[in-house]
Formats: structure tokens, sequence, C-alpha cells
């Protein structure tokens, strides 16, 4: 029986945990693939800047392409899904968006974009990514885009490729416009989101159905760290379920524990069983 002037068990408080164990692993195939994105924003912005080989740019463009299309499902099938590879993934993106634009911007060649373009795309991406690390944060989860942003985001495309191409201004001034429009759009569809996690303390429902979890649970890791937070019994340090407590032999008077195993007549002889 347990001692009653013992002190009682109690749920240890959860730790806090660092950005490593936040994000798991960072070194794995589908991250290598995300930074091979990121790195090739380089050359390709020099590409732009300089108005050099549209063979070697495209080249590099497709190279970018191809890993954004394989890291997810390269993650997927190694069973590597990682809270990082959900913050470089689209962070490579947007180190993209913001390369390609400044070089159209402030390179020599025309045809070059608005200024005022530039400085939009700016803003829309360092409030997105500072409001993306609070939600994440607070609520462990990573809003992804939605069809608008999408949406917003093929039509920026489109606009650096009309520009490289040297397509025609009334046809760039088309393209400047409506990614403009589809970029304002998402971005309140954003401010939206951080206004209602702020009155409510939570997404809304869309939202949450276009998140994912910054680390998946049910690895061993959660297993482990969970197993330290349930209460064990003092004997053997299992959990103990609560048909096993009540059925347990400290839960019994000496009476009960002895007429289970062997009842006893009146005469004192054993009965047969």
């Amino acid at each position: 029986m347990s001692d009653p002037t013992a002190p009682s068990r109690r749920m240890a408080p959860p730790r806090e945990k660092n950005l490593s164990e936040a994000l798991g692993r960072f070194w794995t195939l589908p991250n290598a693939l995300s930074l091979a994105r990121l790195a090739v924003v380089v050359p390709i912005t020099y590409l732009i800047w300089t108005a050099g080989s549209l063979q070697w740019l495209f080249g590099l463009i497709v190279f970018g392409a191809l890993t954004d299309f394989l890291d997810g499902r390269v993650a997927r099938w190694s069973h590597a899904v990682s809270g990082w590879g959900k913050v470089l993934d689209p962070l490579a993106d947007k180190f993209a968006a913001v390369m390609t634009i400044s070089a159209l911007t402030f390179r020599g060649a025309e045809p070059t974009l608005p200024l005022w373009f530039f400085l939009l795309i700016v803003g829309r991406e360092a409030c997105i990514l500072a409001g993306g690390s609070l939600i994440a944060r607070r609520t462990g989860q990573v809003v992804m885009s939605g069809a608008l942003g999408k949406g917003a985001v093929a039509s920026l495309a489109l606009t650096v490729l009309y520009a490289v191409l040297g397509a025609d201004p009334q046809v760039l001034d088309y393209c400047v416009w409506i990614s403009t429009a589809l970029l304002v759009g998402s971005f309140l569809i954003y401010v939206g989101r951080y206004v209602w996690l702020e009155q409510t303390g939570d997404l809304p429902e869309q939202a949450q159905r276009e998140s994912e979890p910054l680390r998946e649970r049910g690895g061993a890791g959660e297993r482990g760290r969970g197993s330290e937070e349930t209460p064990t019994s003092p004997a053997n340090g299992a959990a103990r379920s609560p048909a096993n407590e009540s059925r347990s032999p400290a839960n019994e008077t000496p009476g009960e524990a002895h007429s289970e195993k062997q009842p006893v007549p009146e005469n004192g002889a054993p009965r047969p069983s």
C-alpha cells in the first residue's frame, strides 16, 4: 500500500523546446533540395541583372522549379518531413521573388519593373514572414498558401518571365496590375488570419485546414517525452490503468485476496473448487 504521508506525484511541467527540437533534423535530402533552390537564386539574379545568356537562365530556372517539385515529395516518400522543410520551402520562394524583382527593377537594361511594385513585394513578404513566425510560435502551425496566394505567385512568375523575354510594355503593365491585385488580396487574407488569432486565440477554420504542424507528432522522440510526463507506479515505473489499479493487491484487503485464491469452508476442510 502507498504511504499516505508520501508527497503525491505530479505531472512534470512541459519543458520548453529549443529551436532544434521544435524543427527536427536539418540535414536531410528534402532540406538539401530546398537549400539548392536557395543557392540557385543567386546566379539567376546575376543573369537577370546583366541580361546574360537566356539558355543558362532558363536552365537554372528549370533546375529551381524541379527542386521545388521534388522536395516535398521526397520528404513524404522517405518519411523525412520536418519543421525545417516547412520553413525552408516558403523561405526559398520568398527569397527568389524578392531577388528577381530587385534585379528587374534596378538593372540598366529594359524593360524594368516600377519601383512601387518592388516596394510592394518586399513589404508584403516581410510582413508575411514576421506574421507567419508569430503564428508558428503561438499555435505550432505553419500556414500554407491558399488558392489566392498560389494564384499571386503564379502571376508574379509570369510577370518575371515576360520582363525577362522583353514583352510589349502594355502586356507587361497588364501583368503587373494583375499581380498587384492578387498580391494585395492574398495579403489581406493573411492579415485577417492574424487578427482572428489575436481575438480568439486560434486560427480560422479555413486556415486550420490549410496549415500543417511545425513538427510531426507520434515519433520516437515525442513518445519518449510523453512517457516522462506519465504518472507511474513506484514499484516498476509502468503506467497503471484504472482497471488494473482497482484489482491490484495494494487495494485489496487481506481477506479479499485470500478468498479469491482459496475458499475456506466452515468446517476448516478445503472445499473442492
